[in-house]
C-alpha cells in the first residue's frame, strides 16, 4: 500500500518595492505578492498571485507543483507552473507553461545556482522562450548572505535581453529581508530593462 507522507502546509507573503520577473521590472510601483502550498515531502503544490503593471492585464496568477531534494552537497528542483493573467481587458494569449529546473552545489558558505525556465508559448506575441540565470553566493553569517547573478533570455517574437543583479539578504526568523540592484544590457529597449534598486520583506507563515 502507498502512503504519501503528512501534509505540511504553508503561505507566503511578499512585497516588494518593484515587481521584477527574470531580471527586469513587471510593475510600474510596488509588488504584492500572495503565495499558498501543501508540501508532500519532497514534492510541493500550490498556487500565488501578483499584481502586474500590463496595459491587458492587472495581475498574474499561477498553479504549480515542484520537486526539491538535496542530493550530497547538491539542492536540486524541477517544476512545472501554468501562469494565468487576471484582469484581462483585452483579447490576449492570456496562459503560459513553464517547466523550471535548478542545481545548487554549496561548500561551507560559499555556494553557486544555476537555474533555467521554459516556456514552450510565453504570454501575448511572445514564443518559445527560455531564461537561465547563475551566480554564486556568500554567508557572511547564518542568517546574512550576499549573492550575484548574470542572466540571459532568448525568446521568439520578443526581445532578447541579458540582466545581472547584485545584493544582501538577511533572515529574522519568518521574514526575509532583501536589497538588490537589477540591471540589464539592454537598457534602449524601455523603462523596464533600465538599472534599479528594489527592497523587498518575505513572510512564511
Amino acid at each position: 500500500m502507498f502512503d504519501l507522507p503528512p501534509p505540511d502546509p504553508g503561505i507566503e507573503i511578499s512585497i516588494a518595492s518593484r515587481g521584477i520577473s527574470k531580471g527586469i521590472a513587471q510593475t510600474d510601483g510596488p509588488q504584492l505578492i500572495g503565495r499558498g502550498f501543501v508540501r508532500f515531502g519532497d514534492v510541493q503544490v500550490g498556487g500565488q498571485w501578483k499584481n502586474v503593471t500590463s496595459s491587458v492585464a492587472e495581475g498574474e496568477g499561477a498553479a504549480f507543483a515542484t520537486w526539491q531534494r538535496k542530493l550530497g552537497r547538491v539542492q536540486a528542483s524541477l517544476g512545472v507552473t501554468l501562469k494565468f493573467q487576471t484582469g484581462v481587458t483585452e483579447p490576449t494569449d492570456d496562459k503560459a507553461l513553464e517547466l523550471n529546473g535548478s542545481v545548487a552545489p554549496k561548500w561551507g558558505k560559499l555556494g553557486v545556482r544555476v537555474s533555467a525556465v521554459y516556456s514552450p508559448d510565453d504570454f501575448g506575441s511572445a514564443g518559445q522562450s527560455l531564461y537561465v540565470e547563475g551566480g554564486p553566493s556568500y554567508d557572511v553569517g547564518k542568517t546574512l548572505r550576499v549573492s550575484a547573478n548574470v542572466g540571459r533570455r532568448e525568446r521568439d517574437g520578443s526581445p532578447d535581453y541579458t540582466t545581472l543583479n547584485a545584493g544582501v539578504s538577511k533572515t529574522l526568523g519568518k521574514l526575509t529581508l532583501d536589497a538588490r540592484y537589477y540591471d540589464s544590457a539592454q537598457g534602449e529597449l524601455g523603462e523596464q530593462y533600465d538599472e534599479r534598486v528594489v527592497v523587498s520583506a518575505r513572510l512564511a507563515l
